[in-house]
């Protein structure tokens, strides 16, 4: 009988993250670019400060409309009212364009430890209801990330050996004149 793989061994390396003053809608387009539902939110040196998933921004965008349950896109859609004019998806890319990450991030963030086992991780996503877990050092620093798939392929032996690549994991930041973001 195999040993509980770590979480170490399942884990997702390249990471993309974003920081706390990020605008929102920069955080939006990594989120679709990548094919992930949420980011780890980092500060110097690499600390987690947060989580911002999909979800989150539709509760900042309801609240920026007017909607009072956050159920999902649909609901801000059809549910809110036109301001001075403009249109729901208006209002909706001005408060995405306003917004920072801060501002619609969990800030309340539930982290596992690269040496802990696998199942560690999946009680931590059940008992606190998330979807993925930052993967921090010793000194709390993110290294990688682990997700339920993550979990569910290595419960069905289908562990990928060393997923990503090692340190330093990307981190999209805000910089100048560049772009919005550039991996460090």
């Amino acid at each position: 009988m195999q040993a509980t793989p770590s979480v170490g061994e399942v884990m997702t390396r390249i990471v993309v993250t974003t920081t706390p003053d990020a605008r929102l809608d920069d955080a939006a387009r990594l989120l679709r670019e990548h094919h992930i539902s949420g980011l780890p939110v980092v500060a110097p040196p690499h600390r987690v400060v947060g989580l911002l998933s999909e979800r989150d921004i539709v509760r900042a965008l309801h609240r920026g409309t007017g909607v009072d349950s956050p159920r999902g896109l649909l609901d801000l859609l059809v549910d809110s009212a036109p301001r001075r004019g403009e249109s729901v998806l208006e209002v909706a890319r001005r408060q995405l364009h306003n917004a920072r990450v801060s501002d619609a991030m969990s800030p309340r963030v539930v982290t596992v430890d690269r040496d802990a086992p696998l199942i560690e991780a999946a009680r931590r996503m059940r008992v606190h209801r998330v979807k993925r877990l930052p993967v921090v050092d010793p000194d709390g620093r993110l290294v990688g990330i682990v997700s339920r798939a993550d979990i569910v392929q290595a419960v069905s032996g289908e562990v990928r050996a060393h997923r990503g690549a090692l340190h330093p994991a990307p981190v999209a930041r805000p910089i100048g004149a560049g772009g919005p973001f550039e991996d460090v």
